[in-house]
């Protein structure tokens, strides 16, 4: 674990207990009633703020929509641990990632992470779990390096690896249950993520995740 990557895990860790342990929600403050704990609306307002949004909060909701703000929140943890300018600071998951796949392709070493095939790298403390959202749930990496080239974006979400056990991927991320929260990724016998398990109309479906971004820093 590097210095860096140990700053980073622990600037999630401050998040998420900044957000008594998952308990807080995105809409919630100390005016409301009856009041939280905290206003948590404006925690979200820093990772906006992070990307250079000023306008945005845990309580911005525009005809029905809450602006989706998980890449934020990865944005905002790897700009505090001092990434600097190796990281792209994102309003959306899809536009770090697609830096990370050139750098895999390059060899590159500028940038500060390079895009792994989940069934050919083992995660680490610092990695960001990517995993492909709505319609492009199914996406796998070659999918979706294709579908950013073709059209710049696709729905997606990212997770920072905190912990690894013998059994599981600890990650931490935003924006999960309209809080920052804590997960717990299964990983195989040898340490490789499992894949995606979700329940759809009540059965079980198996998702592939789309990248690890693995830590140079």
């Amino acid at each position: 674990m590097s210095a860096f990557t140990a700053k980073l895990a622990q600037i999630c860790l401050d998040e998420y207990s900044r957000w008594d342990n998952g308990a807080g929600r995105e809409n919630q403050g100390t005016n409301d009633k009856p009041p939280a704990k905290r206003d948590y609306y404006l925690f979200v307002k820093e990772y906006w703020v992070s990307i250079g949004n000023m306008k945005l909060d845990g309580k911005t909701i525009v005809k029905g929509i809450r602006p989706p703000w998980s890449s934020a929140f990865v944005s905002f943890c790897v700009r505090k641990a001092e990434a600097g300018n190796r990281f792209n600071y994102a309003e959306a998951h899809c536009h770090y990632i697609a830096p990370a796949m050139a750098a895999a392709d390059s060899g590159s070493g500028d940038y500060g992470y390079i895009a792994m095939r989940p069934k050919q790298y083992k995660p680490s403390v610092g990695d960001i779990v990517c995993s492909g959202r709505e319609y492009a749930e199914r996406y796998d990496y070659d999918q979706a390096k294709l579908i950013y080239e073709a059209d710049s974006f696709y729905p997606s979400h990212g997770d920072i690896v905190v912990e690894i056990t013998g059994t599981h991927a600890i990650v931490i991320g935003g924006n999960v249950n309209h809080n920052v929260d804590r997960k717990r990724l299964p990983l195989d016998a040898s340490g490789f993520l499992k894949d995606r398990e979700v329940t759809r109309k009540g059965k079980k479906v198996v998702l592939p995740w789309i990248t690890i971004l693995s830590c140079r820093l």
